[in-house]
């Protein structure tokens, strides 16, 4: 099902709700103690309702005023980060870009091959993470702020899948429905035990969950420059739909 890089990126948005929120026109606002970019910038998508000069200083003053770095999340068709009026006067007014530029893929529906999971641990599914669960994920390298499990549930519907072996929560992956689409996060792996197609089996385990919150399909998000992670979601189904990033205010 075709869908334009704002809609999807309206679908991540409530897959991933921060627990303030505020509206500019269409843009909106976002803040969650710092815990995750996208949960913590202002998606400019759709007409701010103001000229763009004004709106950017507007944002400028929503963040300050709670203690977070102005950002905005800029979404943009692949291989064109810079080329929208946005961007360019962002450019003009010193706002940095975050190392990192993510690209969003998506999945049609029935796309994700079915589980195969011959030899590779017991593969669960709760409501809610458990403390193994949580335990394994690591946002960026870091330890998890209490917040995070309030985003974590944020969702109108989501799920959580772990697999296990001999006792042990080896790796872990987060689906989320809303407005009809069901998206990937969260997907960890014990260091240990990267390379055995782990992250490959949750993703189909959890599209076969969710199949039925998902009739328009799946997306994830993934790190342009990681390429054997774009390259493995591309054998499971995904192709590229565009590109975002965060526009940071100079201090």
């Amino acid at each position: 099902m075709a869908i334009s890089i704002s809609e999807l990126e309206l679908v991540a948005s409530g897959s991933w709700r921060s627990p303030e929120q505020d509206r500019l026109g269409e843009w909106q606002l976002r803040a969650a103690e710092g815990f995750t970019g996208r949960a913590n910038s202002a998606l400019a998508v759709g007409d701010p309702g103001v000229p763009l000069e004004q709106a950017i200083g507007q944002v400028t003053a929503w963040y300050t005023a709670r203690g977070l770095p102005p950002t905005l999340a800029v979404p943009y068709p692949l291989g064109d980060p810079g080329g929208s009026e946005l961007n360019r006067l962002l450019d003009a007014r010193g706002w940095s870009t975050r190392s990192g530029p993510a690209v969003v893929m998506t999945a049609e529906p029935g796309a994700i091959p079915a589980p195969n999971g011959a030899g590779t641990g017991q593969v669960l599914i709760a409501a809610e993470p458990d403390d193994r669960w949580m335990s394994l994920y690591h946002y960026r390298g870091q330890d998890l702020p209490p917040i995070a499990r309030t985003m974590l549930l944020s969702a109108p519907w989501q799920a959580f899948g772990s697999v296990r072996e001999d006792g042990q929560t080896i790796a872990v992956a987060r689906v989320a429905a809303a407005d009809g689409w069901a998206g990937f996060t969260a997907v960890e792996v014990s260091p240990d035990h990267r390379r055995r197609g782990l992250a490959t089996l949750l993703t189909s385990v959890l599209a076969e969950h969710a199949a039925g919150r998902a009739p328009g399909g799946y997306w994830l998000q993934v790190e342009e420059r990681n390429t054997g992670a774009r390259a493995l979601y591309q054998r499971t189904g995904f192709t590229d739909h565009h590109g975002y990033h965060y526009r940071i205010a100079p201090a």
